[in-house]
């Protein structure tokens, strides 16, 4: 029995059963989020219009928040691809669908996934049983996931899978067109994850280095064409709504609030939200907001959000991370170009609990980056910080829902 425990807790190779226990305690954490599930996922109303032949929203009593309302028609200003997953569900179901649960499944694919990419790195199993509960419940991952019935947070969770998928393809039997299919569809659902190409075009150069011949150029264009299949899709979507290839319709949205000033002032990227950026991503701390007359009464969770660094304090281990020179120029260029999109947009994440969610974007590389490195500093350290970023979610969530 302690045996069998042992091998579960250090996901030392499981066997289909020892999966289903997995995926089957993981399902029934989660099963409150399931059922808390309310009101329609935009992208599961778009999925219905699309089954109707438009590509304008065709919903009535909606909350049109953050949409787009051009000529006279309400679009969904994200890029379409959740909205293809979730086709055949609307078919079936109507606009019944729990998208909660869909995204709860992709999750249990991801946790395979993620340690299918452990194992092909060859990261120790005492860093395995650290950092694969860690990537799920000490990081924005888990706010996302059990908030997925709002459009922002299904779209991280399908993004997150995709990239998954297209590493693991970079890490293993190396198809480049597939790796291109899987990064451009990831693109159609969050679109500065387009920059994935640079680490897979990184990564196939350091493996031919010694040979660039024939065999690499046509690998290279392989998956240049096969993201650029994607690209080319997106830019006609674009045009066929709004007239202008290059105008996702950002402009458009009907902002409020805050969001609705700033943009008003500055547009949807400037320079002039920078520092605001800066410090909302490495230095914000865990936030909660008081109120009454001596200021005791807790009444929520700073929305803002809370910093890398103060949340998911582990990732430092990712500056440590031991893979060769080029592997980690191109995985930090990569990480990088995500980041400085990040740093002049016009809003952090809000609306989110305990983290920063658009580095959800980056997350699946930045990890990889991390458990490379987690060897370099103490177990202890390692484990005080892992448990601390769960705990800190656990009782993020609390405050969170108690205040609903």
């Amino acid at each position: 029995m302690q045996e069998a425990l042992r091998r579960l807790i250090y996901f030392e190779n499981p066997t289909r059963y020892q999966w289903l226990i997995y995926f089957g305690f993981f399902a029934l954490l989660h099963i409150p989020a399931v059922l808390h599930h309310e009101g329609v996922n935009a992208y599961l109303l778009y999925a219905n219009s699309l089954l109707k032949g438009h590509i304008s929203l065709q919903a009535d009593n909606y909350d049109y928040l953050d949409m787009i309302f051009y000529n006279g028609k309400h679009y969904l200003p994200y890029p379409p691809f959740p909205s293809l997953i979730l086709l055949p569900f609307a078919a079936i179901f109507g606009p019944n669908v729990n998208t909660i649960l869909i995204a709860l499944i992709c999750s249990c694919a991801n946790l395979y996934l993620l340690y299918t990419v452990f194992l092909k790195l060859e990261i120790s199993k005492p860093i395995k049983s650290l950092l694969i509960p860690a990537f799920f419940f000490g990081t924005g991952y888990w706010y996302v996931l059990v908030t997925s019935h709002h459009v922002y947070q299904f779209a991280h969770i399908i993004a997150t899978s995709l990239i998954l998928l297209s590493i693991t393809e970079i890490l293993g039997k190396q198809r480049w067109w597939l790796v291109g299919i899987f990064i451009g569809c990831s693109f159609l659902t969050r679109q500065f994850t387009l920059f994935y190409g640079v680490f897979a075009l990184g990564y196939l150069y350091y493996i031919s280095r010694d040979k660039l011949d024939r065999t690499f150029y046509k690998k290279a264009l392989s998956l240049c064409v096969s993201i650029g299949v994607f690209v080319g899709l997106y830019l006609t979507y674009n045009y066929v709504r709004f007239g202008q290839p290059l105008n996702a319709g950002y402009n458009y949205i009907e902002y409020a609030g805050i969001l609705k000033d700033r943009v008003a002032a500055h547009g949807v990227f400037s320079v002039k939200y920078f520092w605001f950026n800066v410090y909302s991503l490495f230095f914000k701390g865990f936030t909660i907001i008081l109120a009454g007359a001596d200021q005791m009464k807790i009444v929520d969770i700073d929305l803002w959000g809370t910093s890398l660094t103060a949340a998911s304090p582990f990732l430092i281990a990712s500056v440590k991370a031991n893979w060769p020179k080029k592997l980690l120029w191109f995985s930090w260029i990569t990480i990088l170009i995500m980041l400085t999109g990040i740093l002049f947009y016009h809003n952090n994440g809000f609306s989110q609990v305990n983290c920063m969610r658009f580095t959800l974007d980056f997350l699946p590389l930045l990890f990889i980056l991390t458990a490379l490195g987690a060897d370099q500093i103490p177990r202890w350290l390692l484990r005080i910080m892992v448990v601390y970023a769960c705990v800190l979610n656990v009782a993020a969530f609390i405050i969170h829902y108690m205040a609903q």
